[in-house]
C-alpha cells in the first residue's frame, strides 16, 4: 500500500506530517426496517456503544490561599500530568468506539443465541483477552454475500448487509469460537458439522451465546458442545453495518463526472478493516479462498478480486429490482486484500500473457485518454516482474481503478488494485512535470506487492517490511525498466536512502522487525506504516542486491517466493533462503 504513516505523497516526494493520532467515529443510527437487511424475528447483537472521553473538571482558588493548599495543589497538578499519558490511549480508543444502535428486529426460526450482555456487564478472563486469535480453528473457505443499500440519487444514511459462511478446520477441541467483528450488528449465528467428506451439510451445533469482546474486536460464540480436532465445520452469521464516508472499510464517496453528481462504493481493508465489513479471521497468516457475491443497483457495475461469472436479478421486499453479481473463487489469500467496488465507471483494456488488464475511471477521464499511460505500462511491467522472479502472475484478470477520493495513495488488492485518482491517471497539470514517472513508480510498487504481500505474506504485522520494503524497492526497479532515461538511482539516493539515514539516528529510530508484544491494537499497527518500514526496508534490500550481486539476489528472491507461495513468512525465512543460495553458489 502506498501510504506511509506520518507521511503523504505530494508530487515527487514524501511530505512529513505531524504524528498526531486521530479517532475514527462512525455513525450507527441505522433505520430498522426490513429493507435494511435484518430479517424480521432475528435477535440482533448490536455494535458496541461509544464511550467518549470525560470532560475535564477544575476548581478555583481564592486570592489568598494558604501555603498548605498551594503545596497540595502543586502535588495534584504533578500527579495529573503523570497520569495523563496513562489515560491518553484509553481515551482515544473510547472516543473511536461507535454509538450503540437501537435493538433490531428478530429473525424467525434463526435459532440465534440470546442477546449480548449489557455494556456494563463483565466477563472473567479468557482466550478473548489475547490480542491474537487462537489457532484452534483455521479458516479454509468463505462464502460471502454483500448488499450495499445504495441507489443513484438516494439520500443517506446508507447501510450494507450480508451473510457469511466460513468453512473451518478444527485444530484442537474447543467449545468457544472467536473471530473478528467490529462495528457490525450480528444475528443468525449457527454452526454446522462435522462436515462429511462427500456432499452433505452436517448436523447443527447449538450456539448457547453470542457476545462481543470489544477490546480485542472479537465476536465470541459459546457452543453447547465442543468442536472436535481434525473435523471441518461451517460458521454462519448475518450482519449489518453503516456505509459511511470515512474512506476505510467499506465506504461511500461522492464525485462529479461529466457535470453530474455521482456516488460509488469501494473498500480499503488494510490493516484491520476487513472485520468492519464482514466477520472473519482477520489476521494476515489466516489465508483462505473466497466466493463473493455483491448485490447492487442495476445502474452500477460490481467489481471484486476475481472475474464475474454470473449476473442475475432479484427483487427486494418493496419490489425494487437489484442485480446479483457472482464472482469466481479466489486463490488462497488474506482478508485484508479482499476488495469490493460498486460504481458507474468506464474502462480501457488490453491483454498481456493471458492477463486481462482494465484501467477504470470516471467516464470523462477515460474518454479524454487519461488512463492510457497506465494501461500502456501495466502489461509490460507484469511481464518484466514475471521474468525477473521466474514466477507467473496467477490471476486471469487485473483491474486498476482510479478513485476520486481514497484514503491511501494506492492499495494492492489481488485482482482489484485501488488508486487515488492522481496516482493512476495522467491528468494534464502544470504543477508537476514528472507525472508519468510518479505513475510508473506507484504502479510498480503495487505490482511488486502481487508477489511480495499477496503471494507471500508476512506472518504478522511486526514483519510488515517484508511487504512494503520489497514493494518500495521494486517500484524503482520497475520504473527504471519503463522510464530508462530517468536517473532513478539518484532519485532513490536522495528521496529514499538519505531521508531514512537522517531519521535512523534519531531517538525514534527502530529496527525493521518489531517485537510482537509491542503492537497494541489498530493504532499501533497503523504506526508501522512509516519511513522505517518503507524506506529503511527498501534501502537494506538495495544494499543486499549490490552486496550479493543481482544474479544471486534475484536467485534467492525467486527461491523464497516459490517456497512460500500462498503461505506466510517471518524475516528469518528470507535470510534462510539468501544463505541457502550463497552456500550453493560457493560449493560449486
Amino acid at each position: 500500500m502506498i501510504h506511509v504513516g506520518g507521511q503523504r505523497w505530494a508530487g515527487s516526494k514524501w511530505i512529513r506530517l505531524l504524528p498526531f493520532p486521530t479517532s475514527r467515529v462512525r455513525p450507527h443510527s441505522l433505520p430498522r426496517s426490513e429493507s435494511n437487511g435484518a430479517p424480521s424475528g432475528s435477535a440482533v447483537l448490536p455494535a458496541p456503544a461509544a464511550m467518549g472521553p470525560k470532560a475535564a473538571s477544575g476548581f478555583y482558588l481564592g486570592r489568598k490561599p494558604a501555603a498548605l493548599l498551594a503545596l497540595l495543589l502543586a502535588l495534584v497538578v504533578l500527579a495529573a500530568l503523570y497520569g495523563r499519558s496513562l489515560r491518553e490511549v484509553e481515551a482515544l480508543r473510547a472516543a473511536a468506539a461507535p454509538p450503540s444502535p437501537p435493538a433490531g428486529p428478530e429473525e424467525e426460526g434463526a435459532g440465534c443465541c440470546p442477546p449480548s450482555p449489557s455494556p456494563g456487564s463483565t466477563r472473567p478472563p479468557g482466550v478473548w483477552d489475547n490480542p491474537r486469535l487462537p489457532r484452534a480453528l483455521l479458516p479454509l473457505h468463505y462464502e460471502l454475500r454483500l448488499w450495499p443499500r445504495v441507489s443513484p440519487g438516494q439520500p443517506g444514511p446508507f447501510v450494507f448487509s450480508g451473510q457469511v459462511n466460513i468453512t473451518v478446520r478444527c485444530a484442537q477441541d474447543t467449545a468457544t469460537v472467536l473471530l473478528h467483528s467490529s462495528e457490525l450488528e450480528l444475528w443468525g449465528a449457527a454452526v454446522r458439522g462435522p462436515l462429511p467428506e462427500g456432499p452433505g451439510g452436517g448436523s447443527s451445533i447449538e450456539v448457547a451465546e453470542l457476545w462481543l469482546a470489544e477490546r480485542q474486536e472479537y465476536a465470541v460464540l459459546e457452543l453447547r458442545r465442543s468442536l472436535r480436532a481434525g473435523e471441518r465445520y461451517v460458521l454462519q452469521l448475518s450482519f449489518r453495518g453503516p456505509l459511511s464516508e470515512d474512506l476505510d472499510g467499506l465506504f461511500l464517496t461522492r464525485y462529479t463526472d461529466q457535470g453530474q453528481s455521482s456516488m460509488l462504493i469501494a473498500s480499503l481493508l488494510e490493516p484491520t478493516y476487513a472485520r468492519t465489513v464482514y466477520p472473519c479471521f482477520d489476521e494476515p497468516a489466516m489465508k483462505a479462498t473466497f466466493n463473493i457475491i455483491i448485490v447492487h443497483h442495476p445502474s452500477y457495475v460490481a467489481l471484486s478480486n476475481m472475474p464475474a461469472i454470473d449476473k442475475s436479478e432479484m427483487k427486494d421486499e418493496n419490489g425494487s429490482l437489484w442485480t446479483v453479481t457472482t464472482f469466481n473463487t479466489t486463490l488462497k489469500m488474506s482478508t485484508y486484500i479482499t476488495a469490493f467496488v460498486v460504481c458507474d465507471f468506464d474502462y480501457v483494456t488490453r491483454t498481456e500473457r493471458g492477463n486481462e488488464i482494465r484501467i477504470w475511471g470516471r467516464k470523462e477521464a477515460i474518454k479524454n485518454g487519461y488512463a492510457d499511460y497506465a494501461l500502456n505500462i501495466t502489461g509490460p511491467l507484469f511481464s518484466f516482474l514475471e521474468d525477473l522472479f521466474n514466477i507467473s502472475y496467477p490471476l486471469s484478470k487485473t483491474d486498476l481503478i482510479a478513485l476520486p477520493d481514497f484514503g491511501a495513495g494506492a492499495m494492492e488488492n489481488w485482482g482489484l488494485m485501488t488508486f487515488q485518482e492522481s496516482s493512476l491517471l495522467n491528468i494534464p497539470s502544470n504543477q508537476f512535470g514528472g507525472k508519468k514517472a510518479m505513475i510508473s513508480l506507484i504502479v510498480s510498487h503495487e505490482l511488486g506487492h502481487q508477489w511480495f504481500g499477496n503471494l507471500v505474506t508476512m506472518n504478522w504485522w511486526n514483519d510488515l517490511w517484508l511487504n512494503e520494503g520489497f514493494a518500495s524497492y521494486f517500484e524503482y526497479i520497475g520504473a527504471s525498466y519503463m522510464e530508462p532515461r530517468l536517473p532513478l538511482n539518484k532519485i532513490f539516493y536522495y528521496h529514499i536512502l538519505q531521508p531514512v539515514l537522517r531519521e535512523d539516528k534519531e531517538i525514534a529510530a527502530r529496527s525493521l522487525s518489531v517485537r510482537e508484544e509491542k503492537i497494541k491494537g489498530t493504532f499501533s499497527l497503523i504506526g508501522l506504516f512509516d519511513i522505517f518500514t518503507y524506506s529503511k526496508g527498501a534501502s537494506i534490500i538495495w544494499m543486499l542486491s549490490s552486496f550479493l550481486t543481482e544474479r544471486l539476489f534475484f536467485k534467492a528472491v525467486s527461491s523464497y517466493l516459490k517456497a512460500f507461495s500462498f503461505s506466510s513468512v517471518n524475516q528469518d525465512d528470507l535470510w534462510t533462503h539468501i544463505q541457502m543460495v550463497l552456500i550453493m553458489d560457493h560449493s560449486r
